[in-house]
């Protein structure tokens, strides 16, 4: 009683706490209009509702931290192979003096600009806008939705949910958590939050991927020619293609009217040539069949027999789509190759620019091929956006999630330490990141 009268006859100085303003339903700032609706914070209720999502969040958690130390060793390791790489690596990847790799005959080629580091369509000049918005809008809306339906699942408050849009354009969504309540809850709990972003990004990249890859499978080859990789100079083909008529990307569909379904096959007939005789090449451009004779010149390698002028690749159409099909289990690296940026993705890649023609679906006929693209583009920005996104850098989701771990590391870490702690560690991140980005352009500015 004593003490419930002495607190009474105190005067209250402080006021009464003013209630928390409620969020505008629509903000307009820099472009980027948010329109909030409680009708998706119903929906992430609806969804909250399955265990599946509280289980899921443990395996968020395993993949956020593996892509986090991947990143970390991705790089430091393209660091450590920058610094002791060869003049010749260095040229290659633009980490050298242009002047200094001609003069030793090297071929340089500049570091890509710093707009292709960014998944944003319209800025980044290799990432389609129709697809590149698409593969963005499905990569926001999973990595922030699932951040809703973990902390309602885990009974965490969630202040607001919208739609986001660069002017009139969709772009995305968001959730709206309350970071004080979600740094004072469970660590296990509060770290299934900060992992359901990444974490989901990464399994919608993968079912992406696996459709992609049923797709092509499925794909069936309209002709049987090899590829010509690339055409001498000088030489009978290099005519033709002064003249317009072959290009890097042709097939070879039938030498003097027999058909040529391998390197082999046009090998072992034009073993049977000599210099100076009249062959007709019939060559598919991009879908278009024509017919062209040339004279033979001698072989350099052995002046008895005749010289087209091409190197062709040593795999048919059908054995590109079922590599690239196969790739998860010999050379997953390959599904990285993007059309457009990195120039042998044109003859290993299905629908590249390259190849696309040559190709028809069963089932989705031509349309096979934008099919395709959506899938890769959403493949492509989800995985990235996931691994950029469990870095241990503040405020991304590694970052946040570092925080809130300092934050329960034991009664004697106090909020203080877990901000220093955190903040070590996003600069040395930040150091990293920029190393990464910026030793190749130093250095090509510093003689090797």
């Amino acid at each position: 009683m004593s003490d419930s009268s002495a607190n009474d006859g105190q005067q209250n100085t402080a006021g009464p706490e003013k209630p928390e303003e409620e969020p505008k339903p629509v903000t307009f700032s820099w472009g980027i209009v948010m329109v909030r609706t409680k009708k998706l914070l119903n929906f992430l209720d609806d969804l909250a509702r399955y265990r599946i999502f509280s289980d899921l969040g443990w395996v968020y958690i395993g993949i956020t931290v593996a892509a986090g130390g991947f990143m970390i060793w991705l790089m430091l390791d393209e660091t450590y192979l920058v610094l002791n790489s060869s003049l010749a690596v260095r040229c290659l990847i633009g980490a050298a003096p242009v002047a200094q790799c001609h003069a030793n005959n090297y071929t340089s080629i500049p570091a890509p600009s710093l707009t292709a580091y960014l998944l944003l369509p319209g800025i980044n000049p290799y990432i389609p806008i129709a697809y590149g918005i698409i593969g963005i809008v499905v990569a926001v809306v999973v990595h922030e939705g699932t951040h809703g339906v973990l902390a309602r699942r885990l009974k965490l408050p969630v202040k607001s949910t919208g739609l986001l849009f660069f002017l009139i354009v969709p772009i995305g969504a968001f959730v709206e958590i309350d970071e004080k309540i979600i740094q004072k809850t469970r660590a296990r709990d509060s770290g299934r939050v900060m992992a359901g972003g990444p974490g989901s990004n990464v399994i919608v990249a993968a079912i992406a991927l696996i459709l992609l890859v049923l797709l092509l499978g499925g794909l069936v080859p309209r002709y049987n020619g090899v590829l010509v990789a690339s055409v001498y100079s000088p030489s009978p083909a290099n005519t033709l293609h002064e003249q317009g008529h072959l290009q890097a990307g042709d097939f070879i569909e039938a030498v003097n009217g027999t058909q040529v379904i391998s390197d082999q096959t046009l090998a072992s007939f034009m073993a049977s040539t000599k210099p100076n005789e009249t062959l007709r090449l019939t060559i598919d451009d991009q879908g278009q069949l024509n017919n062209y004779t040339i004279i033979l010149a001698a072989n350099p390698d052995n002046t008895s027999i005749g010289f087209i002028g091409v190197s062709v690749s040593n795999e048919n159409l059908s054995a590109i789509k079922d590599n690239y099909a196969s790739a998860y289990r010999t050379d997953p690296f390959l599904y990285l190759l993007v059309p457009g940026i990195v120039s042998e993705a044109e003859t290993l890649v299905p629908f590249s620019a390259t190849l696309h023609s040559y190709y028809s679906s069963p089932i989705l006929g031509a349309a096979w091929d934008p099919v395709a693209l959506t899938l890769f583009w959403i493949f492509f920005i989800n995985i990235n956006l996931a691994f950029f996104n469990a870095i241990p850098l503040y405020p991304l989701d590694g970052g946040q999630a570092i925080y809130n771990w300092f934050s329960h590391f034991g009664r004697k870490w106090v909020e203080v330490r877990a901000k220093l702690l955190t903040t070590l560690c996003s600069v040395l991140m930040l150091l990293l990141i920029l190393t990464f980005l910026f030793l190749p352009r130093i250095l090509a500015l510093i003689p090797y």
